[in-house]
This record gives structure tokens, C-alpha cells and sequence, in this order.
């Protein structure tokens, strides 16, 4: 195992603060939280980074950079995201399989349509507020990571690893009923952050976090 790790080159990951970004968080999601902690118990971890049950997520969209947005403009943005999904509704996602995404591990989520829709409801309300936006494009299905890989090349170990940690993975479900404004930083291969707002589906006002 040393030579192995030896031959490896770490990933060129600096910590600190990312940017602003809205999220799916999982809070509540018992059942995604249980099975994740049963994958990540056969998931080597000289090679991955296991991400804890209650740091789960689902990237949607990224708002801006560090430092180029402002509280004023983030509360706005959150006005005008709870004014946008107004109309949209809670709904069910299904937790699929396990698989390598880009060296890391983690859950397929399906169908991608109410995902997508909530993505472009929460983008163009952080573009009326912020036109400049630094949104994030991406090409991989809605997924959610339960492993970071340590070092960079890891796409065949991940494939492994998702194949061995996931084979007794039947799909399962969880609720989608709000998204979340969070302030998200870098720390050892983890990804941590703070929730800023909360934004519920169909409903009320955004709920505050100071």
C-alpha cells in the first residue's frame, strides 16, 4: 500500500472560501444518510476523503465568487429566489446507483427535469439581483458525492471502489422541499459551508440564519 500511495500525486486543492452557491442539503433525509454511511465503511480511506451524512448535497448552481457579492445582495437574491419558486412544489428524487464521477464517489440522482427546473428558477433570480453572477456549468448528472478522491488519476480506483461500496444499493427515494443559499469553503479534501437561507418550495418566506 505505501508504494502504491507513493506513485500518487495529490490533488492541487487549496483551502479557503469558495463563493456562494445554493444547494440541496438533505437535512432530513434519513434513509440517504444510513445508506451512505453503509457504502463509505468499504471505501478505502488512504485513497478517499468520506464525506460526512450531514455535509451531503446536491450542487445546483453557484452565485458568485468570494467577496463579490454583498449581505445586501444576498438577501435579495433570496427575496427574489423564494418569489420564484413560488409555484414550484416539493418533489421526489431517486437515489439510483453508486458510481465514479471525475475520480470521486457518489449517488446518481433521478429524474433530472425537477432538479433542472429548480436550477433555472434560482438562476434567473440571482441574475436579476446580480447579473454578473459566476454561474457554474456542469456536465455531469445531479449527483451527490459521498467520497473525494485524495489523490488526482483515482477515475478507475472510483469505478472500484462504486462498484464494490454500492452493489447491495437498491434505489430508494428522498423529498426535495426546499433549497438552501450557502456560503461554502474548502478544508482538507471536505467541502463544508453555512447556510445563509433556506428557501422552501412553494411557500412563505425565506427563513433567516443571522
Amino acid at each position: 500500500m505505501t508504494g502504491i500511495l507513493g506513485t500518487l500525486r495529490p490533488r492541487p486543492l487549496e483551502n479557503g472560501p469558495l463563493g456562494y452557491y445554493w444547494f440541496l442539503t438533505f437535512d432530513h433525509a434519513s434513509e440517504l444518510h444510513s445508506r451512505t454511511k453503509e457504502c463509505q465503511e468499504v471505501i478505502d480511506p488512504a485513497h478517499f476523503k468520506t464525506t460526512p451524512a450531514d455535509s451531503l448535497h446536491l450542487t445546483l448552481d453557484r452565485i458568485s465568487r468570494p467577496r463579490a457579492c454583498t449581505v445586501e445582495q444576498r438577501a435579495s437574491i433570496a427575496v427574489a429566489a423564494q418569489h420564484a419558486c413560488r409555484d414550484l412544489r416539493p418533489f421526489s428524487l431517486s437515489v439510483d446507483r453508486l458510481t465514479n464521477i471525475r475520480g470521486a464517489i457518489g449517488f446518481v440522482i433521478s429524474p433530472a427535469a425537477p432538479v433542472m427546473e429548480l436550477r433555472d428558477a434560482l438562476r434567473a433570480a440571482t441574475i436579476s439581483v446580480l447579473p454578473q453572477a459566476s454561474l457554474k456549468e456542469s456536465t455531469s448528472n445531479p449527483h451527490v458525492t459521498i467520497a473525494y478522491p485524495i489523490f488526482e488519476g483515482m477515475d478507475e480506483m472510483a469505478a472500484a471502489a462504486a462498484a464494490t461500496a454500492g452493489s447491495a444499493i437498491h434505489g430508494f427515494h428522498v423529498v426535495t422541499t426546499e433549497a438552501a443559499l450557502v456560503s461554502l469553503e474548502l478544508r482538507d479534501n471536505s467541502y463544508v459551508w453555512d447556510v445563509i437561507e433556506r428557501i422552501e418550495l412553494g411557500r412563505g418566506q425565506p427563513e433567516k440564519f443571522g
